[in-house]
């Protein structure tokens, strides 16, 4: 097997690989934490690194996250947080927006976060839920980031009355190529 000498041009390979990468579908997923012992508020973000790292004999997730995040700090003081798959893209984009904004976080808090639930509030462009608790041990710095894993406490629809049918026509969102995009039917069964 050929393998590729390592280019001396750090930038080069980091713009290459963003640029390949953003061919490639990921899922949106918001991430919430609050540290309710000092009683901050709600802490959240857009991710599109979420995924399943083992489903037995205990589910676990991860995703990565940019330090510092006020989301990391959150999920830290808690050691717990909420995963939920998008549907909407006006969602999505009210957890991008800079949330040092005046209010962004009273906002968040009153219209889309349930604290007493720890996630969002049915109804408002999240599809599932996925409650876990923070796995230190297993979580890892990484340059920059921090891979985050958490194990699986629960999870379930935010409308649990929705028929298979009607849950087939919600979507979550993926981003790729720089946009928020739907999967499209299968090409091959």
């Amino acid at each position: 097997m050929l393998v590729p000498e390592k280019s001396t041009d750090a930038q080069s390979v980091a713009e290459n690989v963003r640029s390949l990468m953003r061919e490639i579908p990921h899922p949106l997923t918001i991430i919430v934490a609050q540290d309710t012992i000092t009683g901050s508020p709600p802490a959240g973000l857009l991710v599109s690194s979420f995924n399943t790292v083992t489903l037995y004999p205990t589910p676990y997730v991860s995703f990565n996250l940019k330090l510092p995040s006020s989301t990391y700090d959150a999920i830290k003081a808690s050691r717990a947080f909420t995963a939920s798959a998008v549907a909407d893209a006006q969602l999505a984009n009210d957890f991008l927006m800079d949330k040092k904004a005046e209010g962004y976080m009273e906002t968040m808090r009153s219209n889309v976060y349930d604290q007493r639930g720890g996630m969002l509030k049915p109804g408002r462009g999240a599809m599932w839920w996925m409650r876990c608790r923070w796995a230190e041990e297993k979580s890892q710095p990484v340059g920059d980031h921090v891979i985050v894993v958490g194990e699986v406490l629960g999870a379930a629809y935010y409308t649990s009355s929705l028929s298979e049918k009607a849950r087939a026509s919600d979507k979550p969102l993926i981003y790729s190529d720089g946009k928020y995009r739907n999967a499209g039917p299968p090409v091959a069964e």
